[in-house]
């Protein structure tokens, strides 16, 4: 069994959880319930539990002003939020679960499955570390991005990345170094985490970092050259964006 808290402001929110956890397994024993941060710690620090399903927008607090309350993350968290908004970004950025409000069954079920049978727990605190050293740094060359690979999790600099190509459901990622990474979540999830940092998608296979352009060539279609002397297309449909980006110039193309 996996000892469970559900933390929520509203007590509608937690009930109706638990109810749907409860329809779909018998392997989530609810241990407690909290609609706030004291209580919500002194029920996790006293059972101990393996998962916590955690609210993000609590009213004048938020899901992350717990989590800072603990020296040690040991549990598993999944986020709840009704909203898709900075916060997620953060959450998606750092590879932490969550679902969105109205709880849809199936994306709670993946959750929870993730956390049965997958997830080394010894991470977690990893990730939510990571998280929040991303929320205090100003600036974002040095934010780190956690990509899930096939033995456990990176924690890669934004900054070294030089491009992402797609293969199927994963993406491969190719670093400054010369290392490729490959991760088990598609191009699309990567194109919209990492938009705000200079990255643009200039084809439906490939994911560029504008700072790290040599050369635009316009033979052919219209294709890039990137610090690595690797060749990528952009395709027509995306061109004008790309043009329009690079005119834009350096601070453009380095937007952190």
């Amino acid at each position: 069994m996996i000892k469970t808290v559900l933390v929520d402001d509203e007590q509608k929110s937690i009930d109706t959880l638990s109810k749907l956890i409860q329809s779909f397994t018998d392997n989530i024993d609810i241990v407690g319930t909290a609609s706030d941060l004291n209580t919500a710690y002194s029920i996790i620090t006293e059972q101990q539990p393996k998962l916590v399903f955690l609210d993000i927008d609590m009213g004048a607090y938020s899901g992350f002003d717990l989590l800072e309350l603990f020296d040690e993350i040991n549990f598993h968290v999944i986020f709840v939020t009704a909203h898709e908004k900075f916060a997620l970004k953060a959450i998606k950025f750092s590879a932490l679960d969550y679902i969105v409000k109205p709880v849809n069954p199936t994306e709670l079920k993946q959750a929870v499955s993730k956390v049965e049978n997958f997830n080394p727990l010894q991470q977690e605190g990893s990730k939510v570390k990571q998280m929040f050293t991303n929320f205090l740094t100003d600036q974002k060359e040095h934010h780190k991005i956690t990509l899930p690979t096939f033995d456990g999790f990176e924690f890669v600099e934004v900054s070294t990345i030089l491009y992402c190509r797609a293969d199927g459901s994963y993406t491969h990622f190719h670093l400054q170094n010369g290392h490729k990474l490959t991760t088990s979540k598609n191009l699309k999830f990567y194109s919209e985490v990492l938009t705000d940092y200079g990255f643009y998608r200039c084809h439906s296979a490939t994911l560029i970092n504008l700072r790290y352009i040599k050369k635009f060539i316009k033979a052919d279609g219209g294709f890039v050259i990137m610090e690595d002397d690797r060749e990528l297309s952009v395709s027509k449909s995306r061109k004008g964006g790309l043009l329009e980006l690079l005119s834009l110039g350096g601070s453009k193309r380095a937007d952190y």
